[in-house]
């Protein structure tokens, strides 16, 4: 396939799959709003399919370290930092074992996605510029601070209290507030497997990319220039 051509599929693969998936997380959205009973809760279908992109997410992450070993540092840091995520919002599950025991499995996780990636190291100042530069590092800064900030901001029970000027938020209050908690929650997730999808089709067009340099500095016009070689 031409590269014009193969462009222009990825393009047109790319947009289908943002429309799939902000339809399906909207329509999530709508069914949970309509749920008699679950209204946003732990079981919800939000809840649920914020697994779902999760899982997805870490699962594009990890098929990149397996497959690419010149970015399995970069794509293991990644999977392992999703799989953390994971495992924080599977909480409810860890605490039909024991109260808190989430924590230590997501610890234990990343510190051993630290070690592995660290077989890496040399690898990573350079993919870590590569990412920065890449397309899908604007959905995954977009995520991140979607989850860590907004959907934070939204949770937070003072901030809904002082909105409806109450002392103690009844249960229709607590609807809303879990409906923008956990609606934003999905959005941000929802961004998150889309920047997985975009460096995973990346690295796969660009499989035996690296800097270089050296080659490059005795070159008139070519010195410190950044040259792409597969």
């Amino acid at each position: 396939m031409k590269p014009e051509s193969r462009f222009r599929v990825d393009i047109l693969a790319g947009t289908t799959l943002c429309v799939v998936c902000v339809v399906i997380s909207a329509l999530t959205i709508q069914y949970d709003a309509g749920a008699a009973g679950s209204k946003f809760s732990e079981n919800s279908a939000t809840e649920k399919m914020q697994l779902v992109y999760l899982f997805s997410t870490t699962s594009a992450f990890g098929l990149t370290a397996w497959r690419k070993e010149e970015w399995r540092g970069m794509a293991t840091l990644m999977a392992g930092g999703t799989l953390v995520m994971t495992i924080r919002e599977m909480d409810g599950v860890f605490d039909q074992i024991r109260h808190g025991a989430w924590f230590p499995v997501a610890v234990a996780t990343g510190l051993i996605t630290c070690g592995l990636a660290g077989r890496w190291r040399m690898q990573l100042q350079d993919h870590l510029d590569e990412f920065l530069h890449m397309p899908a590092f604007g959905a995954f800064l977009s995520a991140c601070l979607c989850l860590f900030i907004f959907s934070r901001l939204f949770g937070m029970k003072e901030v809904w209290e002082s909105l409806f000027e109450v002392q103690e938020l009844e249960p229709m209050q607590r609807w809303v507030k879990n409906a923008v908690e956990e609606g934003s929650e999905l959005f941000g997730y929802t961004l998150l497997f889309l920047s997985s999808y975009g460096f995973s089709r990346y690295t796969a067009q660009f499989a035996g990319a690296k800097f270089i340099y050296r080659q490059t500095a005795e070159k008139p016009g070519l010195a410190g220039e950044r040259v792409h070689a597969s």
